[in-house]
């Protein structure tokens, strides 16, 4: 048996479960959208940037859930997005970006700070 404490007497036990359901629906939302979306702060407080920030944070999502559809990639779309955030100003096509090939070709390319042969010696 749940029980459910208010303040509102007017209402009915039935009415007062379903506006827990819906805030509940809510705080799933909110919690997805922190797990997937990357918004660390908000643009504003105002309700009108709250609301254009997530409306950008999803929509990014969704084409990039759609990218990853249309070129069936086998990354995640959080990698995608990490990926297409490091790569925001190179002239490499999306096909090319999210082939194997080219992430290994660029993980070799890296200097390796802990090789002996790149280390500055100061004279």
């Amino acid at each position: 048996m749940l029980v459910f404490i208010t303040n509102n007497f007017e209402i009915e036990a039935l009415e007062i479960t379903a506006i827990y359901k819906h805030r509940w629906q809510i705080e799933i939302f909110f919690r997805w959208v922190k797990q997937n979306l990357q918004i660390k702060t908000l643009w504003g407080h105002s309700i009108n940037a709250v609301k254009i920030h997530l409306w950008v944070a999803i929509s990014t999502y969704l084409i990039v859930a759609y990218l990853k559809h249309q070129i069936r990639s086998s990354y995640s779309v959080y990698e995608m997005m990490q990926i297409l955030g490091i790569s925001v100003f190179s002239k490499t096509s999306i096909n090319e970006l999210f082939t194997e090939q080219q992430i290994n070709q660029n993980v070799k390319e890296q200097l390796n700070l802990f090789s002996n042969n790149n280390l500055l010696t100061h004279q």
